[in-house]
């Protein structure tokens, strides 16, 4: 116990002797001393410089790994939605062609005498029409547009009826007429004009 007593004792005071040692001032001009302290703060000006760039050096590698990343993440995203659309627009005109050849069926039951499935009504007395089995009220399905760096989430309308093609010749014959009419239009409102 005496020993550990001495022991510290001998440790304060060694250490109380080098902290003298160390804080004796030194005796230096002011202008030495505002010299100094211009160096130190320059210093230190430079290391906090050095440390915001590399923070901010950091923070930007950061957002442009989030950015690539999420980038990455809505093309598959998007490429899956345009995939999963395809499908579905494929499964709709499936879904027609089976309605339409059910729907034919399906009003030649109800024109059979003593049908039960027409609904009989006052108009349905004056004008025996068949009811349909489907009908169409919205063709649109979801679908990405990447354009640049922007997705674009949208819809795109399916068509289910789409118009018979028209040869060139029909075209010619449309345009002629139109033209021929415009022409007795036009000399029809000079005539007009005369008057």
């Amino acid at each position: 116990m005496v020993y550990s007593s001495l022991t510290l004792l001998a440790s304060t005071a060694i250490k109380s002797f080098k902290y003298k040692l160390l804080t004796q001032p030194k005796t230096v001009c002011i202008d030495e001393a505002i010299a100094q302290l211009e160096s130190e703060v320059t210093e230190l000006e430079k290391y906090g410089q050095e440390l915001l760039a590399h923070k901010q050096q950091q923070q930007q590698e950061i957002l442009q790994e989030t950015v690539t990343q999420g980038i990455e993440e809505l093309e598959i995203l998007a490429n899956k939605i345009n995939t999963l659309a395809s499908q579905l627009e494929a499964e709709m005109s499936n879904f027609k062609e089976i309605a339409v050849k059910v729907n034919r069926s399906y009003q030649d039951l109800q024109l059979l005498p003593n049908s039960q499935l027409m609904e009989w009504n006052e108009s349905t007395l004056r004008q025996s029409r068949p009811l349909n089995i489907w009908e169409v009220h919205d063709t649109s399905i979801p679908i990405v547009v990447k354009r640049g760096k922007k997705f674009i989430l949208t819809t795109k309308i399916v068509n289910l009826f789409p118009a018979e093609a028209i040869d060139d010749k029909t075209k010619a014959r449309a345009a002629q007429k139109c033209r021929s009419s415009l022409e007795a239009w036009l000399v029809k409102q000079n005539s007009f004009k005369h008057k």
